[in-house]
């Protein structure tokens, strides 16, 4: 058995893990899917006391509260931010890590440096607009999702606290380099993206595996079968079972 926590990316939730989470459970696994501070049913909590150290925070705080130990840490979108910075503070209790169409930072690094500065802009002006800055609506992606899968989840997104993106992982070991095995999944039908330029580079480094996910980047939602299967791969391959 597997102890996986899942973290989502912006603008969600738990929710958006409910398809996966039921079958990595039906599948023997121990699974957390906490919703992040200031997201979904946390919303109620102002942007203005929320960034990416408080998201940090409540993954790290989920590890050492609940005395987690081998744990996978499962990271879709911006949620790579979150594991990256859960996992350089708790890094006794990983037994690895998965990125789902998900940003790998540098220390010092931000979402917005890994998205770009057409990105960053655009959801700063999305974020002007909105609530005078403080937070980032959610804009519709053609690559993201059908139409069919838009219906179903397009009401569940809540705007995300705008310093969350602005703001830098930063290590806090003594060998920031030092990690578990880690590997990325990559959705090859939202392209061009960040993430296929993570990805390109992450084949060509020894210490990552890297795999293909045919679909698009809303994957964790639209096709769970598909992400638990990934997930049952890389266990199987760091000799991991149910």
């Amino acid at each position: 058995m597997a102890n996986i926590v899942l973290v989502h990316g912006a603008w969600s939730g738990s929710w958006s893990w409910n398809d996966v989470t039921s079958l990595l459970r039906a599948a023997g696994h121990e699974v957390h899917a906490p919703t992040l501070t200031g997201l979904a049913e946390r919303s109620h909590i102002p942007p203005t006391q929320v960034n990416l150290s408080s998201h940090v925070a409540d993954i790290a705080g989920l590890l050492h509260w609940n005395d987690l130990r081998d744990v996978i840490l499962v990271g879709h979108s911006y949620g790579g931010m979150v594991i990256t910075g859960a996992a350089d503070r708790e890094i006794a209790r990983i037994r690895g890590m998965i990125y789902i169409d998900a940003f790998v930072p540098q220390s010092g690094q931000s979402a917005w440096y890994m998205s770009g500065p057409e990105r960053a802009s655009a959801q700063k002006a999305a974020a002007e607009a909105h609530d005078g800055g403080l937070s980032v609506p959610r804009g519709r992606a053609p690559a993201n999702s059908s139409p069919t899968d838009a219906a179903r989840f397009d009401p569940l997104f809540t705007a995300h606290p705008i310093n969350c993106f602005n703001e830098p992982y930063l290590a806090t070991r003594a060998e920031p380099n030092l990690w578990p095995p880690r590997h990325y999944a990559v959705c090859t039908a939202y392209n061009p993206s960040p993430f296929q330029t993570i990805a390109a580079r992450l084949h060509d480094d020894k210490d990552w595996s890297v795999s293909e996910l045919h679909a698009y980047h809303d994957v964790v939602r639209t096709h769970p079968a598909d992400v638990v299967e990934m997930i049952e791969k890389v266990l199987a391959s760091w000799k991991i079972t149910a």
